[in-house]
């Protein structure tokens, strides 16, 4: 067909003519432009849907977002305080379980320490002077000692463990070591005119003691009461027979190197050269499960209280033993300490001397005098004697620069020895280191003025 042309990207048109192909571009640019504008039309919509869409994927993101952000820090706090609390629950728990078992230990330790004190802290002293401990100390939180009566530590066990010493009194063994610490000390002839010692300790205890000699039966009997580890250096042999019948006997002959030495006296010969220590002697003691003794001690006056005195009739003593004074002891009162400076009748002042070489006189705050009878030992071919220190005799008391005559009485080696004045009541010691020379019935005699 004429007239016909084939349009770009395929668009027919028909023209005819001039007219009707100006019509027909008129129409077709109207098409154009109706085309154009739904097209812009529809991208705009689509534009505005997409938009839209964006727009709800953006709100929907921002809300999920927003819920994250909200639901994690409250989920986890959630959490976290749950642990928080399930802790809390569990450190209470270990708490209590452990003020349980600190309830429980303290009530035990309580128990232990309230036992022990049970055990270890009886009253010792029954008699009228209320020592010992407890419910018969005199006053609170004090404590006395059962020998001496003076006020110890309350960490000394009221019934410690009681140590009897022999103790040489030859002139090659003086000056002694640890009797000025003694709290209770015997005298006695042991042969030959010449004396010795038996030294009583319990809570003071001195760390050199000597020289340790041989045992006699004057003093074996004398110990028995104690409960004593008796310490010597062999013995007669009735003392050494008698130690058999139920005695804590120490024999320092089998235990030399041990608890006792010879090389810590400072050039003493044998056999003047035997010392020893307490911290020696108490192995000795615990080694053989003596640690506590039960006796009954002398009977002494309340504590912080004199005898009232108008006269200081007996401030200088001078007793008999032997034929010779080197052996005789004399006392002299000091006022001023209320105790009696020992000196030997003749060898000047009787020292103690310390590990250190310092000396210092002995001087007990009670002076006894007791007269016993002399037997001859059993089975000695010697000659040797004894003393009976078991039934009754006379004594002189001396203390506060005066004296009392009474009687000493015990009735058998087992029975404590006590002192009685002329109306038969027991006469009361001073607090301190009481000193008790048995004196011989043939030639001792007692002197004071």
């Amino acid at each position: 067909m004429d007239g016909f042309k084939k349009p770009y990207r395929g668009t027919r048109v028909y023209v005819r003519d001039k007219k009707h192909e100006d019509q027909t571009l008129v129409n077709l640019y109207k098409q154009s432009e109706y085309t154009k504008e739904n097209s812009v039309s529809k991208d705009t919509k689509t534009k505005s849907k997409n938009d839209d869409l964006d727009d709800d994927i953006s709100a929907f993101i921002n809300d999920a977002e927003d819920t994250v952000q909200t639901d994690i820090p409250e989920k986890a706090a959630a959490k976290k305080a749950r642990k928080k609390a399930a802790k809390k629950e569990k450190r209470k728990s270990s708490i209590k379980k452990t003020i349980i078992i600190l309830l429980l230990i303290a009530i035990l330790t309580a128990g232990i320490v309230m036992g022990a004190l049970w055990l270890f802290t009886p009253s010792i002293a029954k008699n009228i002077i209320g020592q010992g401990r407890g419910e018969d100390t005199p006053a609170d939180n004090i404590y006395y000692s059962a020998l001496t009566g003076l006020e110890i530590s309350e960490n000394v066990p009221a019934n410690a463990a009681v140590t009897c010493v022999m103790i040489e009194n030859s002139t090659d063994a003086r000056p002694q070591s640890g009797l000025r610490a003694a709290g209770v000390v015997y005298e006695a002839i042991a042969e030959g005119g010449i004396s010795r010692f038996m030294a009583v300790y319990q809570d003071n205890k001195p760390e050199y003691l000597g020289p340790i000699r041989s045992a006699r039966l004057t003093f074996v009997q004398l110990a028995k009461p104690y409960q004593c580890s008796y310490v010597h250096m062999g013995g007669a042999t009735n003392a050494i027979n008698e130690l058999r019948n139920g005695y804590r006997d120490f024999n320092a002959g089998f235990y030399e190197e041990k608890y006792v030495s010879r090389k810590i006296s400072r050039g003493r010969y044998a056999p003047h050269n035997v010392y020893s220590r307490f911290s020696w002697i108490d192995q000795f003691n615990y080694s053989k499960g003596f640690t506590s003794s039960s006796y009954t001690p002398f009977s002494r006056i309340q504590p912080d209280t004199r005898n009232e005195v108008e006269t200081r009739d007996a401030t200088n003593i001078t007793i008999k033993l032997s034929g010779d004074n080197s052996y005789n002891p004399g006392f002299t009162y000091d006022a001023a300490s209320n105790t009696y400076l020992r000196y030997h009748q003749r060898g000047g002042a009787h020292m103690d001397k310390a590990e250190n070489g310092s000396l210092t006189q002995i001087a007990p705050t009670v002076v006894v005098a007791m007269k016993v009878h002399v037997i001859n030992r059993a089975g000695d071919v010697n000659g040797y004697k004894d003393h009976v220190t078991y039934g009754e005799g006379d004594c002189f008391v001396f203390q506060d620069g005066t004296v009392t005559a009474g009687k000493w009485r015990r009735n058998t080696a087992d029975d404590p020895l006590k002192f009685y004045n002329a109306d038969n009541a027991e006469i009361l010691l001073n607090r301190g280191q009481t000193w008790v020379v048995a004196y011989p019935d043939t030639i001792g005699t007692v002197n004071w003025n």
